[in-house]
Formats: structure tokens, sequence, C-alpha cells
């Protein structure tokens, strides 16, 4: 399995507007996809984390905030999602394939 080796949280881009929101740069990212529409299901088994990831509903990042967000240089990809090898759009840029190990679930 790959494990990313960059760490959104840190990011001075999501750190800045964690703090003008009085945020934690993981709720800004978790806001940040649901207001693309996007499903998210943050894992957390300490509570005070599962609290943390609900409070994202009490406020909405600017047009200017989601532009900012947007363009930060994505440099990790969870899921590789090879399983969609064939696929017209398939691989996904955003990554270097060519460097990971795959773990292809053969169907």
């Amino acid at each position: 399995m790959v494990w990313p080796d960059a760490d959104p949280l840190t990011d001075p881009v999501v750190k800045e507007i964690a703090a003008e929101h009085k945020k934690t740069p993981a709720q800004v990212l978790l806001r940040y996809l649901i207001q693309q529409g996007m499903i998210v299901i943050p894992k957390s088994v300490k509570p005070e984390r599962v609290k943390e990831n609900m409070a994202v509903f009490d406020f909405t990042l600017t047009e200017d905030d989601m532009k900012k967000l947007g363009s930060v240089k994505t440099r990790v990809r969870l899921l590789l999602w090879d399983v969609a090898i064939g696929h017209p759009f398939y691989p996904f840029d955003d990554v270097d394939q060519t460097k990971l190990k795959m773990a292809s679930m053969k169907v």
C-alpha cells in the first residue's frame, strides 16, 4: 500500500484560511469538499475529533477561499483507483503513477 508523503493540514494556504475562520485546517478541508458537493466520511476514534469533524456546518468558505484552496497543488492520492485501469480518464494525472507500487484488485 502507498501512503502519502505530503500533509495538506500543514499547507500555508489551508492554515491561513483556517485562522481566518477560527477553524482547524481539517475543518477547512472538510468544508471545502462539502461545498463542492462531495460526500466526506472522516474517520476518527477520538470523541474530540468526531466533534471537530462535525463542526463544519456553522461556517461557509468564501468564493475567494474556494479559489485559493482549489489552487493548492495536489500532492497525494490516498486511493490510486488502479481498478479503473481501462477507463478513458485513467491514469489520473495528479500523481506520478510510475513511482508507485500498484495494489490491484483482480475482479
